[in-house]
């Protein structure tokens, strides 16, 4: 019977180890997705900055072709009013024609020269016309573009939404486990000692304290069982012990209400921290 239940003791140790591990790797997953779309979102918002810049460019080459339009506009009037007063002196002195058929002729080249002036301003025209319709399509083009990296931010915003959503059930189950082993029998050298969970003492003094859950070496950070609930914020600096050891100081980055990811403060690093590390709110 002893054996049965010492068998059944074992089993039960290792599937718990096995879920522990399983909420340790997910949780670590969890904040590497997390890091990689915040990546993404910065990408996207220097390309959106980089087609709003862009697209101012193009709003200013817009106005300078209109008003390289407006001025072509005017010396369109001018000529036209250089034409009329020619035609008006051409009428005026119709009486004098043998006398002044020299100054006539002279006339009729400016006339001409006037006509070509005008001409070259009404391609001038033209051509600033097709510009500025060139200038307002690349200008939609823009446009969309830029609506487009909107939707994909929003898309982006839904899934860290999702990925925030998950940890939040990582941590019920952290929670769910937690609770699970309070239940635990202590072990006979152990039960005429009260256990305390959460505290430690350190250079004779007791803090309130949670353990190194998971590390990542890649990206040089970690996840630790304290949160908003144990009474630490984000920003606040961690010291890492292993029994009475000091390690090192990491910082916390992101926090929930049981866990919180934390990065190492120089020169400690994941190299030196290994997982179920002390983990204790360092006092300023």
């Amino acid at each position: 019977m002893y054996t049965m239940n010492n068998i059944q003791g074992k089993t039960f140790t290792i599937f718990i180890v096995l879920i522990v591990i399983l909420l340790v790797s997910s949780t670590a997953i969890g904040f590497f997705m997390y890091q990689k779309e915040s990546q993404m979102r910065k990408d996207l918002q220097v390309q959106l900055q980089e087609s709003q810049q862009q697209q101012d460019k193009l709003s200013s080459d817009l106005k300078d072709a209109r008003k390289q339009l407006t001025l072509l506009q005017d010396k369109n009037k001018e000529a036209d009013t250089k034409i009329n007063n020619l035609m008006d002196e051409i009428e005026l002195n119709e009486g004098l024609h043998n006398a002044l058929k020299k100054e006539n002729a002279s006339l009729k080249d400016a006339i001409d020269a006037a006509k070509k002036e005008k001409d070259a301003i009404r391609a001038d025209l033209d051509d600033t016309a097709k510009k500025l319709q060139e200038n307002q399509e690349l200008l939609k083009a823009e446009q969309d573009k830029t609506k487009n990296l909107l939707i994909k931010i929003n898309d982006i915003e839904e899934a860290k939404q999702q990925t925030d959503a998950k940890l939040q059930a990582m941590t019920q189950q952290v929670n769910s486990y937690n609770q699970q082993k309070l239940g635990e029998v202590v072990a006979p050298s152990q039960t005429k000692d009260k256990m305390e969970l959460g505290k430690i003492v350190i250079n004779g003094q007791e803090k309130n304290s949670g353990r190194i859950l998971s590390v990542d070496k890649e990206t040089e950070f970690v996840i630790c069982s304290l949160g908003t609930k144990q009474g630490v914020k984000l920003g606040d600096v961690l010291s890492v012990y292993r029994g009475d050891e000091y390690l090192g100081d990491v910082k916390i980055s992101r926090i929930q209400d049981e866990m919180s990811a934390a990065d190492f403060v120089p020169p400690f690093s994941s190299q030196k921290i290994h997982k179920d590390d002390i983990v204790v709110l360092k006092q300023s």
